[in-house]
């Protein structure tokens, strides 16, 4: 599975610009599953990363490490570009930018597709960003359930947006109306770290659901 990854580079961050590297994560996960979608398959590696050098002295470098089959990427621009972007939209262009100048060329010299096709689900992938409003919006533990006597339903689900990752608990009536909209987390939007709360939603009474991580001793109880 192809896995593209921009990281930060430069040297002499404040601490604070560090909380903030995950905002570019959104994008670089739904341009990877997209292309993922459409077939597109490297030779000889399924990871690219990205280094943002923040220094203009310096040219484009590569870096082919075959035993983590990773194609690195030492690129001139500053990741701070990005971060510094007033909008969701302008973060999104400053990314298309960064994919055409770097992404594109690894992906048209290693792929296995014919370039017309290739550019093509490049171009498909980058607007399946916009598609998705920049977001990714997923339900866990194959939610909605139904509470005891089948009068409730309720439904988990995970955010991800470029601002971070929220974890909500929705309770419906057996009329469709919205009881309840709850949040339970925000964290970072970085999949590795909001894993750890990714886990089951059981009805333990009519008028009691709890929440619990599988992988951590995180626990949450909403009542009804």
């Amino acid at each position: 599975m192809l896995s593209i990854h921009f990281q930060d580079w430069g040297k002499n961050r404040p601490k604070k610009h560090y909380n903030r590297l995950h905002e570019m994560r959104i994008f670089e996960l739904i341009f990877s599953e997209k292309l993922n979608k459409l077939g597109v398959v490297l030779r000889g590696f399924d990871t690219i990363r990205v280094y943002c050098l923040a220094n203009p002295k310096k040219s484009v470098s590569y870096k082919e490490d075959k035993a983590l089959e990773e194609m690195c990427i030492f690129v001139p621009d500053d990741f701070m570009s990005f971060l510094n972007s007033k909008s969701i939209e302008e973060k999104f262009q400053c990314f298309s930018s960064l994919v055409h100048s770097y992404i594109v060329p690894v992906l048209e010299k290693y792929t296995t597709l014919p370039l017309p096709i290739l550019s093509s689900y490049i171009e498909e992938s980058l607007a399946e960003i916009v598609k998705q409003n920049y977001e990714t919006v997923f339900l866990i533990d194959k939610t909605p359930k139904k509470s005891p006597s089948r009068k409730k339903t309720a439904i988990l689900k995970g955010i991800h947006r470029s601002e971070g990752f929220q974890l909500r608990c929705e309770v419906y009536n057996e009329r469709g109306k919205r009881l309840i909209d709850q949040l339970l987390v925000t964290e970072v939007g970085n999949e590795v770290v909001y894993n750890r709360f990714l886990g089951t939603l059981r009805w333990q009474t009519e008028n009691l659901i709890v929440v619990k991580s599988k992988s951590s001793s995180w626990i949450t109880k909403i009542y009804t």
